[in-house]
């Protein structure tokens, strides 16, 4: 079952001139909110406390990542890295249904994958440069985590050029977003729209929800 109900991004024009701060707090006040909380495979328990959300400003898509996790782990500092593998919050966004899709993968540290493709398999990542205009903000900062380190609440803030998605103002998009951490001492696959595979797959874009750009 589709979770989406009032599926609408709002448009807010100031957030391209704020602080920080202020961004994450007019996000959290107006953004659409989603929960990160599909448990879509019973061999993996773990369901750490995540949602997300979502604001433009006809430039950028901020989605603001909230996550209260066991156990964080971080370890990769290059983008492109295995951040999978890291805690890690995702987004995969889509501009047809059916086509090809973006994923973006970020560590609690902020580092960052990106790619584009129509299938798992065909993928073709970014380059560092391409990645590095993503804007990213998270509360753990950049400093590598052990993995047996202690609990945290952590957010992450991250800023997609609408350049880069190949979107703009008035577009449906369709997405999904999830929580996961493949080598974490609590391995989890978590999903904001539900997933029917028989193993952990997130390559699913018949699966995603339908969002709108106001």
């Amino acid at each position: 079952m589709n979770k989406t109900q009032n599926n609408t991004i709002p448009f807010i024009a100031e957030l391209g001139d704020l602080t920080s701060r202020q961004k994450r707090d007019l996000i959290t006040e107006r953004g659409f909110e989603g929960k990160i909380d599909q448990l879509n495979w019973k061999e993996y328990s773990y369901k750490p406390a995540a949602k997300f959300k979502l604001a433009h400003n006809g430039q950028y898509l901020f989605i603001l990542f909230n996550v209260d996790e066991k156990n964080v782990r971080a370890t990769y500092v290059n983008d492109n890295d295995s951040v999978w593998e890291d805690s890690c919050v995702e987004a995969f966004i889509s501009t047809e249904k059916g086509g090809e899709y973006f994923n973006f993968e970020f560590s609690c540290i902020g580092t960052a994958l990106a790619g584009v493709g129509k299938h798992r398999d065909d993928r073709v990542r970014m380059s560092q440069s391409k990645t590095s205009l993503i804007k990213r903000e998270t509360s753990l900062g950049k400093e590598i985590i052990g993995k047996e380190n202690v609990d945290a609440q952590w957010w992450l803030l991250a800023q997609i050029p609408f350049d880069m998605i190949k979107v703009e103002k008035g577009q449906t998009i369709y997405c999904n977003f999830y929580k996961c951490g493949d080598e974490t001492k609590y391995p989890h696959f978590v999903s904001w729209q539900p997933i029917d595979t028989p193993k952990p797959d997130f390559h699913q874009p018949k699966f995603f929800g339908e969002l709108k750009l106001q």
